[in-house]
C-alpha cells in the first residue's frame, strides 16, 4: 500500500491543531462585534423561524406566499416589533431621567430627619456604626452618587458615542437574520461541510436536536418575559403606582437571568419606583410604597417560580428544576451577567453533543435520557 505523503505525525497534528484553535479564539475575540451581532441574529431566527414556517404554508387554492415573501413579512413583524418597544419605552426613560435631576434630595434629607436620627441612635448604641459617622450625610451622599449615573447629559454623550456602532450593528443582525429565517439549512450546510465523513450521522443529529430544544427554550422565554410584564403592569396598576410600563418592563425582562434575574429587576423597579414618587412629592411616605410593591412582586414571583421557569425551562430544555438552578449558579461564577445568559442554551448543546459522542457512559445517558 502506497503511503500518504500528506500524513502528519502525530506531535504534528497536535501542534497544528493547537495553531489553528488559537487562531479561530483571537478571529473571535478581534471580530467579537461581529460575533456578537451573528449571535443576536442566530437568536432571532430561532425565534421568528416558527412565523416564518407558519407563513409559508398559508394557501388559497393554487396561491401561496412563498418562501422569500414570508421571509420578508417575518423580518418586518419582528422589526416592528422591536421598534415598537424602544418608541414606547425610550420616552418612559427619559422622563424617568428627568425625574432622578429633579428630585430634592436635601428636602427629602430633612424630611426623613428625624427617622434617619433614630436609626443612627440605635446603631450608636449596639456600635453596628462609628460614633464619628453621620448617617444622614452617609446615605445623602450616596444618593446622590446614584442619581448622577442617570444624569441626562451622560446618557445622551452613551447613546451618541454608540449611536453608529447601534445602527451598524442593526443592519448586520437585521441582514444575518434574512438570511437565516429564509435558508434554514445554512448553518446545517456550514457545520455538515465541516465535519468529517466518519461523524456526519451523530452531527446531523446534534444540528437537528440542537435547533429544536434551542428554539423552544427561546420562544419560551420571550413568552415568559411577556406574561411577567402583563403581571407586573396589572399588580402595579392596581396598587396605584405611575409609570407602571416601565418598571413592570424592567422588572420582567430581567427573567432572561433565569432564577436570579427577577430578583435584580425587581430591586431596579422599587428604586425607579420610589424615586418617581420622591420627584413629585419629597414628603411622601415611601413605606406604604415599598409595602406595595413587595406584595405585588412577591406573587408575581410565586407564579414565575413555581408555575412558569419550571414549566419553560424544563419542558423547553428538558432538564430538571433543579439541575437547571444549579448550571446558572456556576455560569455566574464563571462568566458573571453573560454567563448565566448563556448558561442553559450552552448546557442543552453540551448536553446534545454528550448524548451522541458519549453515551456508554453512565451519567450521560442518565442525564440526556429526556431527549
Amino acid at each position: 500500500m502506497k503511503e500518504d505523503k500528506y500524513q502528519f505525525p502525530i506531535i504534528a497534528r497536535w501542534v497544528v491543531s493547537t495553531i489553528i484553535i488559537l487562531l479561530v479564539l483571537y478571529g473571535v475575540w478581534y471580530f467579537r462585534f461581529l460575533v456578537v451581532c451573528i449571535a443576536i441574529a442566530i437568536v432571532l431566527s430561532f425565534i421568528a423561524r416558527p412565523l416564518m414556517q407558519l407563513l409559508a404554508k398559508v394557501s388559497y387554492k393554487q396561491f401561496s406566499i412563498g418562501n422569500i415573501p414570508s421571509t420578508i413579512i417575518t423580518i418586518t413583524i419582528l422589526v416592528s416589533t422591536i421598534f415598537l418597544i424602544i418608541y414606547t419605552l425610550v420616552p418612559m426613560i427619559i422622563s424617568q431621567a428627568m425625574s432622578f435631576a429633579n428630585i430634592d434630595i436635601y428636602q427629602i434629607a430633612d424630611y426623613y430627619a428625624g427617622p434617619i436620627k433614630s436609626f443612627e441612635t440605635f446603631l450608636y448604641k449596639y456600635k453596628i456604626m462609628a460614633t464619628n459617622t453621620n448617617l444622614e450625610t452617609l446615605i445623602s451622599n450616596k444618593i446622590l452618587n446614584m442619581f448622577q449615573m442617570f444624569q441626562i447629559n451622560d446618557i445622551a454623550d452613551i447613546l451618541l458615542s454608540f449611536g453608529t456602532s447601534i445602527i451598524m450593528g442593526s443592519f448586520i443582525i437585521i441582514f444575518i437574520t434574512f438570511f437565516l429565517i429564509k435558508d434554514a439549512h445554512l448553518l446545517y450546510n456550514f457545520a455538515m461541510g465541516i465535519t468529517p465523513d466518519k461523524y456526519m450521522e451523530e452531527v446531523n443529529r446534534v444540528i437537528t436536536n440542537t435547533r429544536s430544544l434551542i428554539s423552544r427554550y427561546f420562544i419560551g422565554i420571550s413568552i415568559e418575559i411577556l406574561l411577567m410584564i402583563s403581571l407586573f403592569s396589572i399588580g402595579f396598576y392596581f396598587v396605584g403606582f405611575s409609570n407602571v410600563i416601565l418598571v413592570a418592563t424592567i422588572c420582567g425582562t430581567m427573567v432572561i437571568l433565569p432564577y436570579i434575574g427577577v430578583i435584580i429587576g425587581g430591586f431596579m423597579g422599587l428604586i425607579i419606583t420610589i424615586t418617581g414618587a420622591l420627584s413629585i412629592n419629597p414628603s411622601v411616605d415611601i413605606l406604604p410604597i415599598i409595602l406595595h410593591f413587595l406584595i405585588v412582586f412577591g406573587i408575581v414571583k410565586i407564579i414565575d417560580d413555581f408555575i412558569l421557569q419550571p414549566f419553560i425551562y424544563s419542558k423547553s430544555v428538558k432538564a430538571h428544576p433543579l439541575e437547571i438552578f444549579l448550571i446558572i449558579i456556576m455560569a455566574g461564577e464563571i462568566g458573571g451577567v453573560i454567563g448565566m445568559i448563556l448558561a442553559i442554551p450552552t448546557y442543552t448543546f453540551l448536553r446534545i453533543i454528550a448524548k451522541e459522542f458519549f453515551y456508554q457512559w453512565k451519567i450521560v445517558q442518565t442525564m440526556t435520557k429526556d431527549i
